[in-house]
């Protein structure tokens, strides 16, 4: 399993710019790669997004859509 430290390191080679650095040097393999990685990171950040929502709003109650609540004024 990951933990802080793997990613802050790929955090810093993100920020760094190393990541992009590596694709514009790299073979067709290699950019096919880092954008499967760059694919598969946003995938998981969504999950872990869903899941962090899920945990923290866990048993408060749900406000009313948008709509609703400009309906009772």
């Amino acid at each position: 399993m990951l933990n802080i430290h793997d990613l802050e390191e790929l955090q810093t080679y993100i920020t760094s710019g190393q990541l992009e650095a590596d694709f514009k040097d790299g073979c067709e393999h290699d950019r096919f790669y880092l954008l499967e990685l760059l694919e598969k990171l946003m995938d998981v950040a969504e999950l872990a997004d869903d899941v962090a929502t899920r945990l923290i709003f866990r048993g408060l109650p749900v406000p009313p859509p948008p709509s609703q609540s400009k309906d009772s004024e």
